[in-house]
């Protein structure tokens, strides 16, 4: 099994997206659903999560999660063509949508050949089909990294003295600990002004594996599912925090962690070769 299986997906893994664990008697209902037998690589990705959020994407294009094989919302098997076909000018039987928003999927093209399909992205509104690779193999070497302008924090034994240093060089206060949004404490500071905002956040490296919203109806089927603690980059120490600034206060902050005398690094600089 290839390291791209254990390190495509997202930490932390949002739970309400993430199938059960992938059986052999699943694979052959999913396969009899669709027609076609699943790429072996598809396959290896959902024996190690079985669907949900990616941290890879294909280049200048929306690509966010891969389906996984199961009851829950988003199932490689829920799909209906009946109602599109009438929108676009070229046949959407034997394509099987892994990602999407219900107007543009990224979709394995059994059109051509029914045993290795090709990686097709199609856009119902557009009537627009677009290649992208020959086969599900040749799709995973073509997923790069998305990564901005974030600093590597390093190390951090304790961010709430990182965060004092950083009020007080700022003249800042940061809000409270937001963890609700995506399962992490995420540290906000403002540094602008209401006609101007300007942001600090930081954020751990070191995260819960998995995470569900306490307002969810499945909150309590699924808190327990993946306990324990993973990094969202695993090319960056456990200890790290990441950070990010809005661009009119870039060298403002980076120049109060200097003062502070933080170890800073561009996290493109650890993780460009993935």
């Amino acid at each position: 099994m290839s390291d791209i299986c254990r390190t495509i997906w997202r930490v932390p893994a949002y739970l309400p997206y993430l199938q059960p664990e992938l059986t052999a008697d699943a694979i052959a209902e999913a396969e009899k659903a669709i027609g076609f037998t699943l790429p072996v690589e598809y396959l290896d990705l959902l024996r190690v999560q079985n669907g949900g959020y990616i941290r890879l994407s294909l280049p200048q294009m929306s690509h966010h999660k891969i389906s996984g094989i199961g009851p829950h919302f988003s199932s490689l098997t829920d799909f209906d063509w009946s109602d599109c076909q009438e929108y676009v000018s070229f046949p959407l039987t034997g394509l099987v949508p892994f990602d999407g928003d219900g107007h543009w999927h990224l979709c394995l093209d059994y059109r051509k050949n029914s045993s290795n399909p090709a990686i097709t992205y199609i856009d119902v509104e557009c009537d627009d089909e677009s290649p992208i690779a020959p086969s599900f193999k040749e799709y995973l070497t073509m997923l790069r990294i998305e990564v901005k302008d974030e600093m590597i924090l390093h190390p951090v034994e304790d961010i709430e003295t990182v965060k004092q240093q950083l009020s007080s060089r700022l003249g800042v206060n940061f809000d409270t600990t937001d963890t609700w949004a995506h399962g992490y404490p995420i540290e906000r500071a403002s540094l602008g002004r209401p006609s101007n905002p300007q942001w600090l956040w930081l954020s751990p490296n070191c995260v819960p594996r998995g995470f569900i919203r306490v307002d969810d109806e499945r909150y309590n089927e699924l808190r327990d599912v993946m306990p324990g603690n993973a990094l969202r980059y695993p090319e960056v120490p456990a200890n790290a925090y990441l950070m990010s600034v809005t661009d009119d206060v870039r060298n403002k902050v980076l120049e109060a962690c200097k003062s502070c005398q933080f170890t800073i690094q561009p996290l493109a600089d650890v993780v460009k070769s993935v």
